[in-house]
């Protein structure tokens, strides 16, 4: 019998659409969702692009991490940076190192992919994701976060 539950870490293919899907079904708030859900053309053409990350955690055949970033040029230089967008761990999975362990392995791909940076915000009072940014390594460059979004599908 294994003591231990089977964890899986890796960066998602074009072929992962399904288990992208279930990520997001089973790690996504729904109102984060925004009531639409991906088609799997669509899961499909995002994992086929290389300037998307998607790093998903598994154990036993279950999501339990979730991690988006996005590729881009620096503009300030002549090379590329990453966007860490979204990162999400199962609540009954969280203080494992779960987080920590994406990150990793973002840090893994980019490096891979010749990337000299890696950004990432988040708000004021978020004592755990600035507790997983600062234990894999980031440097803290600012004190405030203010968000904005533009809803560009909103009728005027």
């Amino acid at each position: 019998m294994r003591s231990q539950p089977l964890m899986e870490m890796r960066r998602l293919q074009e072929n992962d659409c399904q288990l992208l899907a279930s990520a997001i079904w089973l790690l996504i708030p729904e109102s984060d969702r925004g009531g639409n859900i991906a088609s799997h053309a669509y899961l499909k053409q995002a994992l086929a692009d290389k300037n998307c990350y998607f790093i998903l955690c598994v154990v036993d055949s279950t999501p339990i991490g979730y991690l988006s970033a996005f590729r881009f040029p620096a503009v300030e230089s002549t090379s590329f940076q990453v966007y860490l967008y979204d990162i999400v761990v199962d609540e009954k999975f969280r203080r494992k190192g779960i987080g920590t362990r994406m990150i990793e392995e973002l840090k893994r791909c980019c490096i891979e992919d010749q990337i000299s940076r890696i950004w990432v915000g988040t708000s004021l009072d978020n004592e755990a994701a600035k507790r997983t940014f600062e234990i894999t390594g980031a440097r803290k460059v600012g004190e405030t976060y203010v968000e904005y979004i533009y809803y560009l599908d909103e009728g005027a």
